[in-house]
């Protein structure tokens, strides 16, 4: 098939694939998604059914999202930013000088 001769310009951008040319090309599919990156979500009777990817791209989707639902983390990263808005930041030397004195 032609669109798989065309590797995909955004990877961010998943290509919809039917299941039968999904099974035809199944290794060139496995290739693209963890040697490139891409994304493909695997269609049947022109429904979405299956999403295939990378394992990276996989456990980084992964990590993300229980950064989103993990509260303590966004509330740190909020007061963080915060902090920096207001102007307290030290330089790395203060905050390695800071460590040491413990």
């Amino acid at each position: 098939m032609v669109w798989l001769a065309i590797r995909q310009k955004d990877k961010r951008i998943p290509k919809a694939i039917n299941a039968f040319t999904a099974r035809t090309h199944l290794g060139r599919i496995m290739r693209l998604a963890s040697e490139h990156g891409e994304t493909f979500i695997l269609t049947k009777k022109g429904k979405p059914k299956v999403v295939v990817m990378g394992v990276k791209e996989y456990q980084d989707l992964v990590e993300v999202l229980a950064e989103e639902h993990d509260r303590d983390l966004r509330t740190a990263i909020k007061e963080a930013a915060a902090q920096i808005k207001r102007g307290e930041v030290s330089s790395l030397g203060a905050l390695r000088a800071i460590y040491k004195a413990r």
